[in-house]
């Protein structure tokens, strides 16, 4: 499974881009021989995966790497009869915090004293599963089996996933043989340079995680509280009815849905774009003349950016996929004509 979380904060909180990433990969297990896969055997191990993602409770810390960034935090997930729980605990001296249930995700900022909360996805619609079909990614990835070896004192099975063409980033996932937990991961580079890591240091696993764990002691009456964003009731919605001219083979429109802004009440359309296994985002907003949106390229270790104006509107594309991809994608998007 695959979570990104996109957050549009107030003035005065915004970080660059006017948004938060919070990336968490799950996934998971089953026994092989390393010496004697077939294909069949991968997909196995990843249906396991997709089943794991959900319905394992847990305790661990993590670190996770991206160019000279290294940022250690606490993971906690519960999966019962009410749903999943996630509680994400920065261990470094900002001590943010992200908590998701079925019904919303709060976002806890001591540092600036405020608290932002968006109201949960519906269960099923995004983010899509991961993997969405094993017999639809091999058209675009190539997947084996590698060895096994410890992670976080645990035994892993390797996975290599490797793109078929230039648009996708390759994975190493290491997957706890026991449990199925993802233990640690490589998003790689076209020239197999390790992008981000993902590891964890030490897992403890529970049959039962008591409330008290994920709940949040940091906030208190100085904080202030925000909605990060309305959505707008679609029989509401005024849309440009934007076409999106190229994406990626196989990518498909897994969502879209327009919110109104707290910091200026603009409405924001978002459409988020898969092949099941990497996300693409698209945000349009109208232009003004004292925003400052990004023109042009960004990157965040192997999230990539690019935004440019059409007709009047800001728009805005963002991916953990390479910058030709997002940049060829951001140039494709048009107003349709009426």
């Amino acid at each position: 499974m695959f979570v990104l979380w996109v957050m549009y904060l107030p003035d005065g909180l915004r970080m660059k881009n006017s948004f938060i990433f919070v990336v968490i990969n799950v996934v998971l297990f089953t026994f092989f021989t390393p010496s004697a896969w077939s294909a069949e055997d991968v997909r196995v191990w990843l249906k396991k995966m997709q089943h794991a993602a959900h319905m394992v409770n847990y305790d661990g810390t993590f670190v996770y790497s991206r160019e000279d960034q290294l940022s250690a935090m606490r993971l906690i997930h519960r999966a019962d009869k009410e749903g999943e729980q996630e509680r994400l605990i920065s261990l470094d001296s900002t001590g943010r915090e992200v908590i998701r249930d079925n019904s919303k995700v709060i976002c806890i900022l001591p540092d600036s004293k405020a608290v932002v909360v968006e109201k949960g996805r519906p269960a099923g619609q995004f983010p899509p599963p991961f993997p969405e079909s094993i017999q639809k990614l091999e058209k675009y990835y190539k997947f084996t089996l590698a060895n096994q070896e410890k992670v976080a004192g645990q035994l892993a099975q390797e996975i290599h996933i490797k793109p078929k063409d230039e648009y996708r980033y390759g994975h190493r996932l290491w997957v706890d043989v026991k449990t199925g937990l993802l233990l640690q991961k490589y998003l790689l580079s076209d020239t197999g340079v390790p992008l981000e890591k993902f590891m964890f240091t030490q897992i403890k696993y529970m049959d039962h995680i008591p409330d008290a764990l994920l709940r949040s002691e940091s906030m208190g009456k100085e904080y202030t509280w925000y909605e990060a964003d309305e959505e707008i009731p679609e029989q509401k919605q005024k849309t440009h009815h934007w076409n999106v001219g190229w994406l990626p083979d196989g990518f498909k429109q897994d969502m879209q849905r327009a919110h109104k802004l707290p910091a200026n009440g603009n409405a924001l359309e978002h459409m988020v774009f898969s092949d099941g296994l990497s996300s693409i985002s698209i945000f349009i907003e109208k232009h003004t003349e004292n925003d400052s949106h990004l023109i042009g390229g960004s990157n965040m270790g192997a999230v990539n950016a690019h935004g440019h104006h059409v007709d009047g509107f800001n728009v805005t594309v963002v991916g953990e996929a390479p910058q030709a991809a997002i940049r060829r994608v951001c140039k494709s998007v048009s107003k349709k004509n009426k």
